[in-house]
């Protein structure tokens, strides 16, 4: 076990939640991001603002305020069509105004202050779910039922059917925050354009704050997009929000970044602004507490993480809160730090082809990087993991691995006999003689099989798109596809099902998909009654090797599933088995276990024949290299797919190979060797471009640490090409705060290992009982 060195005093009081003197702050990279962009025409201009409490540690104007009629520069008091911030500045606080005066109920029916909404199938439509866009609503609503404004509205959108029963998912939904700001008025007696000024903006001194801005101050506001009655400027950009005569509960303010930053500046102070009490502390924590919905986390009005906030939250720590604009425009506040980023553009401007998802990503890694500073590692954690054993010596096979389904098999499908099952499985499902599990089971004593699942790169393992639903021609049964529209089998798909069983072959990898699949199966047969039987089949990279920092629990996604690291080291039962227990999922779950299995065997002891899981892991030694290149491949790096070595190579068109190449074979990693290469891909990033990159080839896989391997290469090619590679991405599969800032902030290679390790002895405790082989 390596020591962790000591740490300067900055990082000893981020531990305690003190954030970083503004003296040690840099925000260079928040410079480039947004040059960056500019340059490369995303956007025609931003401003940007950073703050902790009533400090602006950063506020600077980049690129052009218009490009059309005339150019002009940005300057940082420009007014900005600020689009969906609107319910977070506007409409959020204004119904928590009127729940303070004990003139609204969070947990009310919508019916009790708009008497259109009355009837049994509004009984659960209530203000809190529309807040948190859990009400069941639709997205956005028809136009015509706006056309003729309230209270004519209010009828129209009543007439309409919930898209999903309230409080039963999450659906981002405008037409709710319309609704709210009708209730805004209704209940006020004002509108919500007036209600907010008074109680909001006039007590914060928002000045340049408002819906249908005066033409007097036109000349500093961002024009958006050329419509078919010519350029909108001053003039709301959301269609709808325009049919609402520009005041709308979803959309229509304009703003400037200091307003927004006093507004933050309230929020983070307990609803205190300048010595007066905007919003009462007690509103403030329940405006910000969360509710979880499946893997969506909001707040009354903010988001916290979902797929809105992928970009910006995963800097940021957890319990922070923020929100997006369709204009180009964000927010994010972290209020136990009381810090906060605002960032202004007009990316439709002029013909709405601009795009914010990149720096959105690349600002809010700079501001987190400057401002958070990973928490010290644990010293108990620390001396718990050295306490760890380490593991026995590989014992040689001494007989051959049997998967779950050749084990099930063997008993005749006994513990089928008699149930209607679905079968959840694709090209890796298959017996010792290469016989599909399909087949087995549909023709099994006393078994009905009802209907086949299919998940990422659906039955034959070959999709590289989402998977459509299809039929399998042996049986003539119904495949449904779980990457298509649908992600969890639907209540129509399970119709007559009361067994799932699961029947895929894993890489003991956290972001590979079919775990999350598996957790879904697992969810929905709890939600349904459902008996869910596991086949277990191998981990390829053993059942003793953990590795890589742990997923911060509130990222969870699709390719976040639960929190583990990133080579989780258990086999695809043994995942189960953690999750139905840490979830406290009440489901009947089976585990048929592999026959002849010991943790120390890699997936060619196990004398298994491969069958690639998917189209790009075509070799043990691929899988291998997946653990750690895998993180790579959301940043601008190819990473070999398009070529026959996915995951061997790694290369962009600014890379030279050579000198790259020797960099890393200095660092003298463990079980690894870099060698120059250039390779053209044929498909995906920079196809049919030539690249300069390094192959990895493995010289000792025991040693190897794919994770370590892939940090160490990125910390590389950021010393090496700073303004050439982004590497914020490596979040999105990584979902690590600690160790991401680590990185970020240019910590030492050997420290940011440590935070990536630092919770690797927890987990190693957290599996134990779960384990089933040796």
């Amino acid at each position: 076990m390596r020591r962790v060195s000591a740490l300067p005093v900055v990082f000893l009081l981020l531990a305690l939640g003190i954030p970083a003197a503004a003296h040690s702050q840099d925000f260079s990279a928040v410079d480039q991001a947004a040059l960056d962009a500019v340059n490369a025409g995303e956007i025609p201009g931003a401003v940007i603002l950073v703050g902790q409490g009533e400090r602006v540690l950063y506020r600077k104007a980049f690129g052009l305020r218009s490009l059309l009629p005339a150019r002009e520069p940005m300057t940082e008091d420009t007014i900005f069509d600020v689009a969906s911030l609107t319910k977070v500045m506007a409409t959020a606080p204004a119904v928590l105004l009127l729940v303070e005066q004990e003139k609204v109920s969070l947990d009310a029916p919508l019916a009790r202050y708009l008497t259109e909404f009355k009837g049994r199938k509004y009984r659960e439509l209530t203000i809190r779910r529309i807040l948190t866009h859990t009400a069941g609503l639709g997205d956005l609503p028809p136009a015509e039922a706006l056309r003729e404004r309230f209270p004519k509205t209010a009828r129209a959108l009543a007439e309409g059917a919930l898209q999903y029963p309230p409080g039963g998912g999450f659906r981002y939904s405008d037409t709710g925050f319309i609704l709210l700001g009708e209730l805004v008025r209704r209940v006020s007696g004002e509108p919500l354009d007036r209600f907010v000024a008074r109680r909001l903006f006039e007590p914060l001194g928002m000045r340049d704050s408002a819906f249908n801005p005066d033409p007097r101050v036109s000349s500093r506001i961002a024009p958006t997009e050329v419509v078919n009655d010519g350029l909108l400027w001053g003039r709301v950009h959301d269609g709808n929000a325009r049919l609402l005569g520009g005041v709308a509960g979803h959309a229509g303010l304009f703003s400037t970044a200091d307003d927004l930053a006093r507004f933050c500046q309230m929020l983070v102070s307990d609803g205190r602004f300048q010595g007066a009490q905007i919003l009462a502390p007690a509103t403030v924590r329940t405006m910000l507490s969360p509710l979880t919905v499946g893997e969506v986390t909001r707040a009354l009005g903010w988001d916290m993480a979902s797929p809105f906030s992928r970009p910006l939250g995963p800097f940021f720590p957890h319990g922070s809160v923020g929100h997006t604009g369709f204009t180009g425009t964000a927010l994010w506040v972290d209020p136990p730090s009381r810090s906060y980023l605002v960032l202004l553009t007009n990316r439709v401007h002029p013909y709405g082809k601009g795009r914010v998802g990149e720096i959105r990503m690349r600002v809010a890694a700079a501001v987190g990087a400057a401002l958070f500073a990973p928490p010290l590692p644990r010293v108990e954690v620390a001396a718990a993991q050295a306490r760890v054993p380490a593991a026995d010596a590989p014992a040689a096979p001494r007989e051959p691995t049997q998967s779950g389904l050749d084990v099930l098999a063997a008993q005749q499908f006994s513990l089928l006999r008699g149930r209607s099952v679905g079968l959840v499985t694709n090209q890796t499902g298959v017996d010792a003689r290469r016989r599909r599990g399909i087949d087995l089971i549909a023709r099994a004593r006393g078994v009905m099989l009802k209907a086949i699942f299919a998940p990422e790169h659906g039955l034959t393992g070959q999709a590289t798109q989402p998977v459509p639903h299809a039929r399998d021609r042996a049986t003539g049964l119904p495949v449904w596809s779980l990457y298509g529209a649908e992600r969890r089998p639907t209540p129509s798909m399970l119709d007559g099902i009361d067994t799932l069983v699961f029947d895929i072959q894993d890489v003991g990898i956290r972001y590979y998909t079919y775990l999350t699949t598996l957790v879904y199966l697992l969810e929905e047969g709890a939600r349904r009654n459902i008996r869910v039987v596991v086949l277990d089949r191998p981990n390829p990279l053993t059942g003793k090797l953990v590795e890589g920092p742990m997923m911060d629990p509130d990222l969870r996604s699709f390719t976040a599933p639960h929190p583990l690291p990133v080579r989780t080291g258990l086999t695809i039962g043994e995942f189960a088995k953690l999750v139905v227990a840490e979830r406290s999922l009440p489901v009947s779950l089976t585990v048929i276990p592999l026959g002849g299995w010991e943790r120390s065997r890699w997936y060619d002891e196990t004398g298994l024949a491969w069958i690639n899981p998917s189209p790009n892991i075509r070799s043990l030694h691929q899988a291998l290299l997946y653990a750690g290149i895998g993180l790579l491949e959301p940043t601008n790096l190819s990473v070999g797919r398009g070529t026959a070595a996915p995951f061997e190579v790694v290369g962009a068109p600014w890379i030279a190979p050579i000198a790259v190449a020797e960099a890393m074979n200095a660092k003298g990693l463990a079980g690894v060797s870099f060698f120059p290469v250039y390779f053209t891909p044929a498909a995906d990033k920079y196809a049919r471009e030539h690249v300069g990159g390094v192959r990895l080839v493995v010289t000792d896989r025991e040693a190897v640490r794919p994770v370590a391997v892939a940090l160490a290469l990125a910390r590389a090619l950021r010393e090496r090409y700073p303004t050439e590679f982004r590497p914020e991405a490596i979040q999105n599969l990584l979902v690590n705060r600690s160790t991401m800032w680590a990185f970020l902030r240019g910590e030492p290679l050997m420290r940011i290992l440590d935070w990536a390790e630092v919770e690797r002895a927890d987990f190693l405790q957290r599996r134990q009982s779960h384990l089933i082989y040796r």
